[in-house]
């Protein structure tokens, strides 16, 4: 009897088992299409409210991935086209300047023409996915044909940055006009390698303090800029250093005006800096206002493209004025003080990008350093556990706080289960916006605090994740916790 009832046990056991690995199966199913309907209702989200990055990066796609590039581009060929349009007529066509010049024109005309051949071509790309796009054949066949014209011109760059900065002025000025214009070119390539241009972008969520360490950060170093170069630009009375005629900028450098443009640059950057830091906390804050804050962004962005495309070529220019061969022209002679200051901000902010990938070289090398040294002459019983906690450490201090953390189950189970068509509803819903299925009549739906109304077991994965209304990004009050 009693082996009976073992086996009789055990039978039911067994059952017991194969019911509940069925059900576990099915629901971490059921949780799976959950999370990826959740998934395509975020996706979905992030399409309808980005509007204008989604239609840039699908221009981008069609262009090569050259798009953001195609305005350096075409400044490039003007500057050289303008250089040899007035110097050849001055200038020998043997001349080395006249002959790189030539080569990177050859060569940023062919990239921009197969730019816009790309253009023609990939048009159908802006009806494919993203991983589609990518894994195209047109897409990578594209890339490659301009990357290799780009490798030309960059080759045709570093001699002519030998040529421009090495070389000496001569004495009857030939060749000094194509000099000019070939030198803004050069540097402004050297720069766009570490000055990448601003890629299109939603505005940022950021905790305030961190928003405004980084506004402050900037704002400071502009600051000191205005203050320095002002001071000095006021004091500075000489009219060898203020442009009056186009002739002064080939043939001169004036300094003084040059200050005065770069005034201007840095104050717009404060201001670009400062709207971009209200746009990014109010965007996350005014969810009624999102649409608005959207175009906003939009509006931002290409001030902010503009503005670093100035600011590129500002610097080549200071390049010419204030390297060699110009190294200030009679201006620094006259005006000494006005010629050192633009030269160590000229350093400071060329350098300063330069300055930052040694720098993070040599402190990932001392901390290797640093490890090895410890682990070779401490016990592993000291170093592991000091490791660890300056792991954990580390992850708590560069990890920024969830700002919408996930609802707890009491949170869910309290919110209260209405019938779908017998209760007012004020706006109008038809479907769950997390499943994008049809609400049935006398269907019992969760409604949330802000009045949307969704499937008991969609809204439940979805606050599990994040404690939000997927429409409105309404937070669910600690009330009703």
């Amino acid at each position: 009897m009693s082996t009976e009832l073992n086996n009789s046990s055990q039978s039911n056991s067994g059952v017991g088992r194969l019911f509940n690995n069925v059900a576990n199966s099915y629901i971490h199913s059921d949780s799976i299409n959950a999370a990826n309907r959740t998934t395509t209702s975020v996706d979905n989200d992030n399409r309808q409210s980005s509007t204008w990055v989604d239609t840039l990066t699908q221009l981008d796609r069609v262009f090569s991935g050259s798009l953001l590039r195609v305005c350096y581009n075409i400044i490039d060929i003007i500057l050289v086209f303008l250089g040899l349009y007035y110097g050849t007529k001055t200038c020998s066509m043997s001349n080395a300047f006249v002959i790189i010049s030539i080569c990177i024109l050859i060569f940023d005309g062919i990239t921009l023409f197969i730019t816009f051949l790309c253009f023609i071509r990939n048009w159908s790309l802006h009806r494919m996915t993203l991983s589609e796009a990518t894994n195209s054949n047109q897409y990578r066949q594209g890339s490659t044909l301009r990357s290799i014209f780009h490798f030309l011109k960059f080759i045709s760059v570093c001699v002519g940055t030998i040529y421009v900065f090495t070389s000496k002025i001569p004495i009857n000025n030939n060749c000094e006009l194509i000099r000019f214009y070939l030198g803004i070119v050069c540097f402004s390539t050297w720069i766009l390698i570490f000055i990448s241009p601003p890629k299109p972008s939603l505005p940022v969520r950021r905790s305030l303090i961190i928003e405004c360490l980084i506004l402050a950060l900037l704002i400071i170093v502009n600051i000191i800029y205005l203050c320095i170069v002002t001071f000095v630009t006021i004091k500075t009375k000489k009219s060898e250093c203020i442009y009056t005629r186009i002739e002064d900028l080939y043939f001169h450098a004036p300094l003084k005006s040059f200050a005065y443009v770069g005034l201007i640059l840095a104050g717009s950057s404060i201001c670009t800096n400062i709207s971009g830091a209200i746009i990014n906390q109010l965007f996350y804050r005014r969810t009624n206002l999102r649409r608005f804050f959207i175009y906003l962004s939009a509006i931002h962005y290409v001030i902010s493209y503009t503005i670093t495309v100035a600011i590129v070529y500002y610097y080549s220019v200071g390049a010419i004025l204030l390297f060699q061969p110009r190294s200030g022209g009679s201006c620094s002679r006259v005006a000494p003080n006005l010629y050192t200051t633009l030269w160590i901000w000229q350093i400071i902010r060329i350098l300063f990008p330069l300055i930052i990938w040694p720098l993070t070289l040599i402190v990932c090398c001392l901390g290797v350093t640093l490890g090895a040294c410890l682990t070779y002459c401490l016990p592993a019983s000291i170093t592991v556990p000091l490791f660890t906690m300056l792991s954990d450490r580390l992850i708590n201090i560069t990890s920024a706080p969830n700002e919408n953390p996930p609802a707890s189950p009491g949170t869910i189970d309290a919110l209260p289960m209405v019938i779908f068509g017998q209760t007012s509803d004020e706006f109008n819903q038809a479907e769950c916006t997390i499943c994008q299925t049809d609400y049935k009549a006398n269907e019992k739906v969760k409604k949330l605090p802000c009045g949307h109304i969704f499937h008991d077991s969609c809204v439940a994965q979805w606050l599990s994740i994040t404690g939000i209304c997927p429409v409105c990004r309404h937070r669910i009050p600690s009330a009703h916790l």
